[in-house]
This record gives structure tokens, sequence and C-alpha cells, in this order.
């Protein structure tokens, strides 16, 4: 299976002789090796990575190896390659979802269920049960709501909260209204908890509030929690007043967060701030991170402020500027891509394997 994948790479055409250095006929299969061979890593982690490579590289010729890992030791590289499958058109790991979803920890007597060990084997079933819920409601969309509300009635609590969390992710009131009311609750803890659930919810009627809560909001972390929502909120345009004063804050971290859900907002102003920040900021992480946010407001990539990111001592800054290297030329962005591929961190490695790959998809 992976020399039929190989063999598309194989009959790729050259590319100009600017980035000959740097061929996609070379790095298309180099990126495809990395990803197999992580594929059969002993960290879990690290395979359920490449499983989810594979499938957003679009390429239908890696499903037999997907399939394969329907079978894996570990549950959650199973649902990584069930959601791969899925991606590629696939509906073969739908059985492995179901499966791990309806596999309940048995109840027995209480000084069983009481005892430490049975209660952290639960707790870790009930984790990877709501793994799969996840994975589930981003398959089958709204037609996942149906098994959502009959998981409100499970027998443990951290499925039926996940169950809730995923129907609001799909945009029903009642569970949408429950969380977002947490964010005027008197208790700090709450209106936290509300905000944190928000940046797994990312639902659009939940800017407004979300906005609303940073106005008046003096507790540093529920701030925080609130920014990172925002980050994901397709409509966080409305909270755009709240994050351009919230960018000018004195905690280093509330202005860094907020500099970042400033990004992709069509707005004058927005970019206006976003380009002095970059301007005024000799902080590679400020930078790529408005770099990446004015990319997703429509300005054009900055191939320098990805090749400084790319020596950054953090994964995390690298990743980053693997973002904005994929919407360059190919003669800026193959040599960052094929640096990316000597990476000491996986997630950079794979991450450059991802976008060669998809790349090379398009060439």
């Amino acid at each position: 299976m992976a020399a039929l994948l190989l063999s598309v790479f194989l009959a790729l055409p050259a590319m100009p002789a600017q980035a000959q250095a740097f061929a996609m006929k070379d790095l298309g299969p180099r990126a495809l090796k990395i990803v197999v061979e992580h594929l059969k890593s002993d960290d879990s982690d690290v395979r359920a990575l490449a499983a989810e490579i594979l499938g957003e590289t679009g390429n239908k010729a890696a499903a037999g190896m997907l399939r394969g890992l329907l079978g894996d030791r570990d549950k959650y590289v199973r649902i990584a390659s069930a959601r791969a499958l899925w991606e590629l058109g696939s509906p073969a790991g739908m059985k492995t979802i179901l499966a791990i979803i309806n596999d309940v920890p048995a109840q027995g007597p209480i000084p069983v269920t009481n005892n430490p060990l049975v209660q952290l084997k639960i707790i870790s079933q009930n984790k990877i049960r709501e793994k799969a819920m996840e994975a589930y409601t981003w398959m089958k969309g709204e037609r996942a709501a149906a098994l959502l509300y009959k998981l409100k009635n499970d027998n443990y609590g951290p499925v039926r909260d996940a169950a809730a969390r995923e129907l609001a992710r799909l945009g029903r009131s009642e569970e949408l209204a429950q969380i977002t009311g947490a964010l005027t609750d008197e208790e700090e803890a709450i209106r936290y908890e509300g905000a944190t659930l928000l940046a797994k919810v990312c639902h659009p009627a939940a800017a407004a509030p979300l906005a609303k809560l940073l106005a008046a909001e003096t507790s540093v972390r529920v701030r925080m929690a609130a920014l990172d929502a925002l980050r994901c909120n397709p409509s966080r345009k409305e909270a755009a007043e709240a994050l351009l004063k919230l960018a000018d804050d004195e905690n280093p971290t509330i202005k860094f967060k907020a500099i970042a859900a400033l990004g992709g907002i069509k707005d004058i102003k927005v970019k206006s701030k976003l380009t002095a920040v970059a301007a005024e900021s000799n902080d590679i992480r400020v930078k790529i991170a408005v770099q990446k946010g004015l990319m997703q407001a429509g300005s054009p990539a900055d191939a320098q402020v990805a090749r400084d990111a790319m020596t950054a001592a953090s994964a995390d800054i690298r990743l980053e500027a693997l973002e904005v290297a994929d919407s360059l030329i190919d003669d800026e962005a193959l040599p960052l891509l094929a640096q990316a591929l000597d990476d000491p961190d996986t997630k950079v490695k794979l991450s450059g394997s991802l976008k060669i790959l998809r790349r090379a998809a398009r060439n």
C-alpha cells in the first residue's frame, strides 16, 4: 500500500528551475515515508497523529493502511484512523467508533466500584468514549444528534456532559444556552468552566456572550479562557472592540491571546492594529501570530517572518511558521517545508510532511 502511494509522487513533473534544490519529486516521497514510518511508532499519540495526517492528505490510496489501524491496540489510534477514513470518503471506521462509544464501563457492587484502581479504569474508559463521541459528531454532523441525546442519559456524568457539549457544538439551543449562561454566573469557577467549554464548542452564537463577559470580567484566568474561546469562534468580529482593548493589556499573556483572537477579522481597525503590533514587536511569537492572523483576513504571507519563525526554539512557533509557509509560492515554501522534515519535533516533522503531500496533490 505504501508503494502505491509512493508511485503517485514518482510520477510528479519537475519543478521550475529555481526550486530544483527542493523539487517536489524528491520531497513528496520523503514526506510520505516519514508519515508511514510514524504509523509504526511505539508511541500511540504519534501513531494517531500520523493516521490523522493520512486522512488530511486527501489521498484515497491511504485507505488500506488506515483500515489496518482500526485494529490497533490503542483505542485512540483506532478513533483517529476511523476519522481519517471518513475524511477520505470511507465509512469503514464507523463500526469502530460506535463500538467504543457503546463500551460502557460495568457498574459492580459499591465496594468494588469504589476501589481506586477500578475508578481510574472507569475514568480512562469514559475519556476514550468522549473522544469517540467527538469524532462521531464531526463525522455525522447533524445526524449525530439522535445518539448524543441518548447519551445524555448515560450512566456516567462525564459522558452526559460530553454529549451536551457536542449538542451545543451542533447549535442545539438548550445545551448552548446552558453553557453561555454560565458566563454570567456569580461564581468565578463557573464562568471559567463555561468559557473553557466554549473553546471546544466554537459556535457563532457564543461570540456575543463572550464579548460581553470580556467587557466586565476581572479574573485573569476567565479572561484567558474567553479569549481562547473567541479565537476559534467564526463570529469573533462581534468581539472586535473588546479584543482591540485587550491587545493593549498590561498582562502579556492576555495581550498575546487577544492579538491571536483578532486574527482573521476583516476590519480596518483590526488590520491597522495587527500591522502596528508586528512592526513594534521583536518577539517572533507575536510576529508569527500576527502574520497568520493577517493572512486569515486576506493579506499575503510574509516569507521572511516564516523563515525567522522556523529558527525559533519553540516547536509551537515553528508549527505556526509552517501555516504561513503553506501560503507561499513553491520557491519560498519548499525550503521551509524541507527544513521541517528534519525537525527534531515529531509534530513539526509530520506537519511539514502533510503540507508537502497536500502541495504535491495540487501540482
